[in-house]
């Protein structure tokens, strides 16, 4: 079925997410295409130009990969496994870490900001129990009451961030931590609209940690917003839309 949703030919967006040597991850975005892939958890890829030369990507470094399909658009995470020269093509040989996944991208204006962040790193154990609040259908009340005390112990302990963009789709922010992509955090802040002040508090997950070399804040956490509500974002975006309109008048 793989073989149907992803075909030879097939253009590639690459985003570096993960770095085997701990390496500063690049911020650029890599065009590639699809070359052979068994179905399952193997694909060729061509290495990737980037400014008219050839970018020999890190053994054992991991990256998002986006497939543009005659079905849409479908994405994954894959590792390097192999990299050499076939004929006059560079090669990459990848494994799947996940098969690709359809999804659907969306475009949120991003706006730049210099503001304090809270984050906490969400546990595997929250993250089960708030799955089996949000899928459950609770018959006794009790019970969903002691579930939903029992988060609340979670959230005890928040880190300052200074986050440097927001987006209806997701938030950057640079903190002391390095966390691995895939993390869940929790993050909050107030974001002011027309003078007045609304809390804004979600999850997210983290796509990718940048190494910031000379920077008091060591990390670059760049996440996407997970779970949510449509309240939520319509704030976020109504927050960044009349941010600009309050900037371009100044």
């Amino acid at each position: 079925m793989q073989k149907v949703i992803i075909n030879i030919g097939d253009k590639i967006e690459m985003t570096h997410v993960k770095s085997a040597s701990r390496r500063k991850l690049s911020g650029n975005t890599y065009g590639s295409m699809l070359l052979d892939y068994d179905g399952m958890r193997s694909a060729k890829i061509s290495m990737p130009i980037f400014e008219g030369k050839v970018v020999p990507l890190e053994l054992e470094d991991e990256y998002d990969l986006c497939f543009f399909t005659s079905l849409g658009l479908y994405r994954c995470r894959a590792k390097v496994v192999k990299r050499y020269r076939e004929g006059k093509m560079y090669v990459l040989n990848m494994e799947f870490l996940s098969l690709p996944k359809k999804f659907q991208r969306r475009q949120f204006y991003r706006l730049e900001c210099m503001q304090e962040i809270h984050f906490r790193v969400i546990s595997e154990e929250e993250k089960t129990l708030r799955d089996v609040i949000t899928e459950s259908s609770f018959s006794d009340d009790t019970m969903q009451k002691a579930y939903e005390h029992k988060l609340k112990e979670f959230a005890t302990q928040w880190e300052n961030a200074l986050m440097t963009d927001i987006s209806g789709g997701g938030v950057r922010l640079q903190c002391r931590h390095h966390l691995e992509p895939g993390t869940y955090i929790e993050v909050k802040a107030p974001l002011v609209i027309n003078e007045e002040i609304f809390p804004f508090q979600c999850m997210a997950k983290i796509v990718a940690d940048v190494n910031l070399e000379g920077n008091p804040n060591e990390n670059e956490l760049r996440c996407e917003f997970d779970n949510i509500r449509k309240e939520q974002r319509e704030l976020v975006v109504k927050y960044v839309f009349e941010e600009q309109k309050r900037r371009l008048r100044k």
